[in-house]
């Protein structure tokens, strides 16, 4: 298994990488991650090459048995290809132009910067394609992030990319529904960018939303040719930025690695994203783990860095990357804190880093040979998510009219949180992934629904699958045009419900629930759609004002399934209480029963159950196993554990084959 940190020797004398590789050495590290922001010291001067300082550091980490994860570094050019090129410098959104100060302050669509990342890119490429301690690849850091563009360039390329798409000005207007306000475009020239209007086109955000993350994933997949091309035999991956960031669809790019990537830093990436960005390939690297604290958050002081880290391989993690080694003492990250402080002193987090890797040589081949294996899924378009922002953000509407609880991804995540509180293993997909061995699908928000995404949730459920949808779901076609048909619109005879009518809720509102377990009295908020019954029953209604017995949530059975839809926003333990009852409904099944703040997960393979229970509370739980485990780290077998605060403990099962 990968276990590293991100190193950048040019920041620090060379006097120093000998101590730094000992330290890495001593505490189990295998692994660097190098070489993102190196351009400037690559090519000090144009068309001057000097890879000597690289190989030097390369060379003396792997002489301590650290192989290097080299990253093409193009997105951040030094100063003088600015000036040389003032026209490469990313347009915002206000079409003021970014000043280059700042990092990813370039437009990938302008042709004098594709061709000078190209050449830089290529050659650090192939100066180490051949190099043995060189063993994986990561393309450039964080793609997508702050190079949305609204430059001359991009507005041609984008006039072009719709060309491609839609081929006639006649099939861009029927799609887009032009003919409101006057807006039919007679030639894709005409088409503008989606800025400076109070209210953007709808189907016009849309479109540019996918323009963009294209245009990422295109920078994604030429860097990946030519590494595979050079260096068939090394892994390629990028980060992905966490759940958080909608600049590019994650599984669109991700088809250009091997692995997929991403961040996490507590409490600011949510839980989700190691799952949504692990994807239906089952594949994940940590590319940066909080070790220290970002900026002037607060530090959480001693055993969260280690439980961070141990949250990350519950969720199926088969490798894991700090941020950073040291911590930078000059720019914009000084107070971005690394594993050792600013003077490179061992402290505590160094001390716990070296328990980890003490700990991971007893883990490895645990870990390699497990994978989280899920019975429920959490499904999440881009296109959903880039959708309801056009229309209900603070950034489309002001403050009266939007509404942020809408947000996709806010109710992944609710829902996510909720399976995690049961301790019931989750996938995070693109609703178009294969759901067969799901048992348990949940579907937030399904803004835009396209054919293929209908007929793949239809299919789920006529096999047997229960689907779970929420409201403002199959609402608009995949041009962001809302459906000629109640919502959920193509899902709406799976699911035996009709909406078309529906409000905002300024406080909440009571509901009336029969989860099977007698009556439950919970609370709807921000959001009540007014539910026409098809055929089906309510298993929960409003109590209270004028919805007071319309239904809030309805379970309908179509072919082998069963459809859940629900017409509020559920939050807490109300939330809690409909999972609990859709697993029971799915047959899905936890972990483990744990007390308070104590969570398990689970890895499976080769005939062996992974089980890791983390403490985040400030006493010490015992969890009942149900069986005889093996303790991976204390040793000996067990049926009972009392997992200390803020610790884990890491139990194997032998399961018959």
């Amino acid at each position: 298994m990968y276990f590293g940190a991100a190193y950048y020797p040019e920041h620090w004398p060379e006097e120093r990488w000998a101590q730094d590789a000992e330290m890495m050495r001593a505490a189990g590290l295998n692994g660097v991650r190098m070489g993102e922001f190196a351009w400037s010291k690559l090519e000090p001067s144009p068309g001057q090459y000097d890879f000597d300082w690289l190989d030097r550091a390369v060379a003396l980490l792997g002489a301590h048995g650290i192989q290097t994860m080299m990253c093409t570094p193009s997105r951040t050019p030094p100063p003088r290809i600015f000036a040389a090129h003032p026209g490469i410098v990313n347009v915002r959104a206000d079409r003021h132009p970014a000043n280059y100060g700042f990092r990813y302050t370039i437009c990938h669509n302008n042709p004098e910067f594709i061709a000078l990342a190209e050449e830089i890119d290529r050659r650090v490429i192939e100066h180490y394609a051949g190099n043995e301690h060189v063993t994986a690849w990561h393309i450039d850091n964080e793609i997508g992030s702050g190079n949305t563009c609204y430059c001359p360039v991009c507005h041609a390329r984008f006039q072009d990319y719709l060309r491609e798409q839609y081929g006639t000005v006649e099939r861009l207007n029927a799609a887009w529904g032009t003919h409101f306000w006057s807006f039919a475009i007679t030639d894709f020239a005409e088409v503008p960018l989606p800025t400076g209007v109070p209210i953007v086109y709808p189907s016009l955000a849309l479109a540019y939303a996918r323009f963009q993350s294209h245009t990422n994933a295109e920078f994604a997949r030429r860097r990946y040719e030519w590494i595979k091309l050079s260096a068939p035999h090394t892994w390629v991956t990028t980060n992905f930025q966490t759940s958080n960031a909608t600049h590019t669809d994650i599984f669109e790019m991700g088809q250009h690695t091997d692995v997929y990537g991403t961040n996490l830093y507590p409490p600011f990436a949510p839980e989700f994203a190691l799952d949504y960005c692990r994807g239906a390939r089952n594949e994940l690297i940590i590319l940066e783990q909080r070790s220290g604290a970002p900026y002037f958050s607060p530090e959480r002081g001693p055993g969260w860095m280690r439980l961070w880290t141990y949250l990350s391989l519950a969720h199926g993690a088969t490798g894991i990357n700090f941020f950073r080694w040291r911590t930078a003492r000059w720019g914009q990250e000084e107070y971005w804190h690394g594993v050792l402080p600013h003077s490179g002193r061992a402290n505590r987090r160094y001390a716990e880093l070296k328990q980890m890797g003490a700990e991971m040589k007893r883990l490895d081949a645990l870990l390699d040979q497990t994978r989280a294996q899920a019975q429920a899924a959490v499904t999440l378009s881009y296109e959903a998510r880039w959708a309801v922002h056009a229309i209900s953000s603070l950034e489309a509407l002001p403050e009266r009219f939007a509404a942020p609880a809408l947000d996709a991804h806010e109710e992944a995540k609710a829902y996510h949180g909720a399976l995690m509180d049961l301790n019931v293993t989750c996938d995070g997909l693109d609703p178009r992934e294969d759901l067969a061995k799901y048992r348990l699908v949940i579907a937030p928000r399904m803004y835009v629904v396209d054919a293929k995404t209908a007929a793949n949730l239809r299919n789920y459920v006529e096999n047997g699958g229960v689907l779970c949808l929420t409201p403002r779901s199959g609402v608009a076609d995949e041009h962001n045009v809302i459906f000629d048909r109640p919502a959920p619109g193509p899902l709406a005879e799976i699911s035996g419900v009709l909406v078309d009518d529906y409000t905002t809720l300024e406080q909440p509102v009571a509901l009336r629930a029969q989860y099977g377990t007698g009556a439950a009295v919970l609370q709807g908020q921000s959001w009540a759609d007014e539910i026409e019954l098809a055929g089906v029953e309510p298993v929960a209604t409003f109590d209270q004002g004028w919805l007071a017995g319309k239904p809030a949530v309805t379970v309908n059975t179509f072919g082998r399934g069963k459809v859940v839809y629900v017409g509020t926003l559920l939050r807490g333990d109300d939330l809690r209480v409909l999972m609990d009852w859709l697993c029971r409904l799915a047959d899905v099944d936890p972990v483990l029963s744990t007390p308070p703040e104590v969570r398990a997960y689970q890895r499976s393979g080769q005939g062996t159950r992974l089980v890791f229970l983390l403490n985040f509370g400030a006493e010490a739980r015992e969890v009942d196993l149900h069986g005889t485990y093996q303790d991976v780290l204390g040793g000996g077998s067990v049926e009972r554990v009392a997992v200390p605060p803020l610790d884990v403990k890491i139990l194997a099962l032998r399961e018959a084959v």
